[in-house]
């Protein structure tokens, strides 16, 4: 039995894009980075990072398909094949011999080395302290985006969105668990930006969510893919009752337990919507998240899906149509788009 779960954990540290590579993928090199490998195969995308000694990998348009060299055996290369066979189809790898074949014949395709990321939350905070408090109409948000200023002066906001004056990016902080084994879910673990062409992550930081401030009566939680999209929801359909959070893309492996504690915190009878984007992932997030609730076994609550009508729209492209129609804002920039 030992040596079997070696084996699996050998596997884990394989080189998770040599075997994509031989299965298809290929490196975008462009879009890759030390830590984080992007590779595609048709209009399939990936991205390969190593946690640990682990490799791991998660699809960019298939929200379910995460995981290790084993996940990506049994939901990738062969869709539900077992364990046996998933052995079968690794064990080539751990033969050096086997293995220098398929990068010599790959070469180029996938990433020789692939650096565990490294986490600094201190590095996270000083670096967020950096960062202002709104105080006036933001060019960004405002003038670009449509979010009007009174919202962002709201009790809900106040402490919760910052901007950088030099650059006009707007930052969304992140609050999770700073441990893996923790259960204190309000430290600060990172921040998403966003600006004029600018779509990141804090270097040195994790997801967790991004969550407006919660009131006494509140009874409706709704949950969507980034911190613009929040802002958004919250102006088209009013902030009366409403809590919003965002997740700033996919879904982590941490995320899930920390929008169970958010559920948790809602008052009896309160509905959960789904607020995501109308189109491939955001119907994978809106299952994603039903289910969490559902995972709650608290009867008392709603769920609810509340999307934008067209496909491929976002909150903010629902918000931004409105703008413009009553002239809040003159135009759109195409290098906005998401």
């Amino acid at each position: 039995m030992k040596d079997r779960e070696s084996e699996l954990d050998a596997f884990k540290r394989l080189n998770l894009s040599v075997i994509a590579s031989a299965n298809g993928y290929e490196i975008e090199k462009k879009k890759s980075t030390k830590h984080s490998v992007l590779m595609s195969s048709g209009s399939d995308k990936i991205i390969v990072s190593q946690k640990g000694q682990h490799y791991v990998y998660c699809s960019v348009h298939q929200a379910g398909s995460s995981g290790t060299a084993i996940d990506f055996t049994q939901k990738v290369i062969e869709p539900g094949c077992d364990l046996g066979r998933v052995r079968q189809l690794l064990r080539p790898y751990l033969n050096s011999g086997y293995l220098s074949d398929v990068q010599q014949k790959h070469k180029g395709r996938y990433s020789p080395e692939i650096k565990p990321s490294e986490i600094d939350l201190a590095g996270v905070s000083a670096r967020y302290s950096r960062f202002v408090p709104i105080a006036q109409p933001h060019k960004y948000l405002c003038d670009v985006r449509g979010i009007p200023f009174n919202l962002l002066q709201s009790q809900r906001l106040q402490g919760r969105i910052r901007h950088c004056p030099r650059r006009g990016s707007v930052v969304f902080p992140h609050w999770g668990c700073p441990t893996q084994s923790g259960s204190d879910d309000r430290s600060l673990v990172g921040y998403e930006i966003k600006g004029q062409s600018v779509n990141m992550y804090s270097r040195g930081g994790k997801k967790g969510l991004f969550i407006s401030a919660g009131m006494k009566g509140d009874d409706t939680l709704a949950v969507t893919e980034s911190g613009l999209d929040a802002l958004s929801y919250m102006a088209v359909r009013g902030e009366q009752g409403l809590r919003v959070a965002s997740i700033s893309g996919r879904l982590n492996p941490q995320q899930p337990e920390l929008i169970r504690s958010a559920i948790g915190r809602m008052e009896e009878g309160s509905t959960v919507i789904a607020a995501f984007d109308n189109d491939r992932a955001g119907d994978e997030l809106t299952e994603k998240l039903a289910g969490l609730v559902t995972e709650t076994n608290r009867k008392d609550l709603h769920f609810k899906e509340d999307r934008p009508q067209a496909r491929n729209a976002d909150w903010n492209k629902v918000l931004m149509q409105e703008a413009l129609r009553t002239g809040c804002i003159q135009t759109t920039s195409p290098s906005l788009e998401r």
